[in-house]
């Protein structure tokens, strides 16, 4: 049976050895958010990947990081300017394409638990959680996935929804009150920066029933970080070397 990734998360709150997650993949070795990138990251043993998602304009949930183009492939423009079948004509690195999200979660399902990043800030993108929630209604993966954001009010707005999905809300800083933040919003796993998780934040919002991931955790410093505060989960871009060293972490 398929682990669902609440299950996945129980299991590191109970052992104390935080998940791996690939950030946006395997950057470190292929270009982030591409399928070669999600495959290296998997072949690395990853127990999560996180991908980011926009729609484009015809209303296809498409993969890529940033709102704009230019960064991470040979095109120009905003994501949301172009149809779907023009952004998988620009070459993403590699000469990997721009992946639809649904190619991302069939990668995913039976592997890794999918965390999936909606970019609805600064802009926003009407329709897009009812469209992936469709989406993984369609293809059984609701219980494999999670959804995080750093609009808190999206997250809320997919609790009512659907309940039983996995949310989770991002944060740059250090909120006076992490708890509180994750039950307003209704969200199950609270993440931010690594810089910004300490063993306070990480003890409230386990009081409130939530889990803590942190990101990008790509060096020495921000491991040894992590082994003082013990989130939950920590997202990588690095996934090979940091994996090597939760692999030594001593549990304690």
């Amino acid at each position: 049976m398929t682990e669902s990734i609440r299950a996945r998360y129980e299991g590191a709150h109970d052992d104390g050895r935080p998940l791996l997650g690939g950030h946006r993949g395997n950057p470190a070795e292929h270009p982030e958010n591409t399928m070669r990138s999600f495959r290296s990251a998997i072949a690395a043993g990853c127990d999560l990947i996180e991908c980011d998602v926009h729609l484009s304009s015809d209303g296809r949930l498409v993969v890529i990081h940033d709102h704009t183009l230019e960064r991470t492939t040979n095109g120009k423009g905003l994501v949301r300017d172009h149809t779907a079948a023009e952004l998988r004509k620009l070459d993403a690195g590699e000469g990997e394409k721009i992946p639809l999200l649904q190619e991302v979660v069939e990668l995913a399902l039976g592997k890794v638990g999918l965390v999936i990043e909606i970019k609805q800030v600064p802009a926003l993108y009407p329709g897009l959680e009812e469209k992936l929630l469709n989406m993984l209604r369609q293809l059984g993966a609701m219980s494999e996935c999670a959804v995080v954001s750093f609009n808190h009010a999206a997250i809320h707005e997919l609790r009512k929804m659907e309940p039983a999905l996995q949310l989770g809300i991002i944060e740059g800083a250090r909120p006076m009150h992490p708890g509180r933040m994750l039950r307003e919003a209704g969200a199950d796993v609270y993440s931010p920066h690594w810089g910004a998780a300490d063993p306070q934040v990480v003890q409230e919002v386990h009081a409130a029933g939530g889990a803590v991931g942190v990101w990008p955790v790509d060096d020495d410093t921000a491991v040894a970080w992590c082994k003082w505060s013990k989130p939950d989960s920590i997202f990588t871009n690095r996934p090979k070397e940091i994996g090597a060293a939760l692999r030594n972490w001593a549990v304690v």
